[in-house]
């Protein structure tokens, strides 16, 4: 279980970064909810897969790059799984940079990506699922 999951939280991170909606659909459950970067500036997570759509539209609307650099994965005994990783992005206008090192747990459903909570301190996101 827990490789399969770790797997898929990875995928999803590529298919950001790869700008590949339709291999992150595959790995969302419908009813996802995705509190992400993007999702911060309006304080409401993206939900269900039309959420991960416009998800995607949001970051081609803003970011000429986005890309997520996954620095640790962990899984853990209740099967969430934590990602520690770093967003680089530049603006579509401005081409100024942007990074940000955050962190996200991942619960699952039907062992889909189900619920993102964001951590912008990634040691509380590991300290959430028992590791750090």
């Amino acid at each position: 279980m827990w490789e399969e999951r770790i797997s898929a939280v990875q995928a999803f991170a590529d298919a950001i970064t790869d700008r590949d909606i339709d291999a992150a659909l595959v790995l969302c459950h419908p009813e996802i909810e995705f509190f992400s970067l993007m999702a911060q500036l309006e304080a409401s997570p993206y939900h269900g897969h039309a959420g991960i759509r416009r998800y995607f539209r949001d970051i081609d609307a803003t970011w000429g790059e986005w890309r997520v650099d996954v620095e640790q994965l962990v899984a853990a005994p209740d099967g969430r799984v934590a990602i520690v990783m770093s967003t680089h992005m530049r603006g579509v206008g401005s081409g100024l940079p942007f990074a940000e090192r955050v962190a996200n747990v991942w619960e699952f459903r039907d062992d889909k990506l189900w619920r993102a909570t964001l951590y912008r301190e990634p040691a509380d996101a590991l300290r959430a699922v028992g590791s750090g």
